[in-house]
């Protein structure tokens, strides 16, 4: 998943009040991100073997959500400490 920049509250406040008053319609939202700075943060290109060892992360992440997620639901006994 790739991070996105987002716009300040500052300069979305700016941008509402140069529209507030604009007679057009407003633009296509792919104008509006541009004219924000509000876009996707690509990642760099990195070799083969970092996105191997991105996807085992990942993988194996998954797989620990899927676990407690099975645990929760198959009514294993919690114990409390």
């Amino acid at each position: 998943m790739h991070p996105i920049s987002h716009p300040s509250k500052e300069q979305v406040r700016a941008y509402m009040r140069r529209r507030e008053h604009a007679v057009l319609p407003p633009p296509p939202p792919e104008e509006i991100r541009r004219q924000l700075c509000w876009s996707r943060i690509e990642p760099p290109v990195t070799s083969v073997a970092a996105q191997s060892w991105r996807l085992s992360a990942e993988i194996a992440r998954l797989g620990a959500l899927m676990t407690i997620a099975w645990l929760m639901h198959s009514g294993v006994a919690h114990r409390k400490n």
